[in-house]
């Protein structure tokens, strides 16, 4: 009867630690489908930041500018590490930048947009490096550009998020910017 008594026990306890494992497999899988159903497909950003210019000229002379700017982004993550979208800024101010191909000539900018083709990759939950390529118009005179970037964000809410933006423009036949922004995203 006490190795009846014995075997029943060891059973127990087997099945038992069997069941723990499952409902942690169970869980995690859940939490996993819950994750997955908190990515969302569509996320619109906006952000406010700085434009910062190696290359610009303020009162006939070389200057370091920091210029306030707007950022507004759209990407679709077509998979969990990879999306696609369309992100802008704008320069809110006008701004003399040295003309690359004379040290004489400054080249006037006034609010120019910048509109880049991105793609996005997130090897990490917090992370998104970016590259891309696109256009920066103004009035007078349009250069085309490619963007590298990182983004850190953070989930603030199931649909919300903050992020830090720091790109880098490289602009053809014209000056390079580095941008700073802080934003707020939205997902869909």
């Amino acid at each position: 009867m006490k190795n009846l008594a014995k075997c029943s026990l060891l059973v127990f306890l087997c099945l038992f630690g069997l069941n723990l494992s499952a409902q942690e497999e169970t869980e995690l899988e859940a939490e996993h489908e819950q994750h997955e159903e908190h990515r969302h497909k569509h996320v619109i950003s906006l952000g406010i930041g700085h434009a910062h210019i190696n290359s610009g000229v303020e009162n006939g002379e070389k200057q370091w500018l920091v210029l306030p700017s707007w950022m507004l982004d759209y990407n679709f993550w077509f998979t969990e590490k990879w999306a696609i979208g369309l992100h802008s800024d704008m320069i809110i101010e006008t701004f003399e930048v040295e003309d690359e191909h004379s040290s004489e000539a400054v080249i006037e900018r006034e609010n120019p947009i910048a509109l880049v083709g991105a793609l996005s990759f997130q090897p990490i939950e917090w992370l998104s490096l970016v590259a891309g390529g696109g256009v920066e118009y103004e009035a007078n005179e349009s250069f085309g550009l490619v963007r590298l970037g990182v983004e850190p964000h953070w989930e603030i809410h199931e649909k919300w998020e903050i992020f830090v933006n720091i790109g880098h423009d490289i602009k053809f036949d014209a000056y390079n910017t580095w941008n700073l922004a802080l934003g707020i995203g939205r997902g869909f």
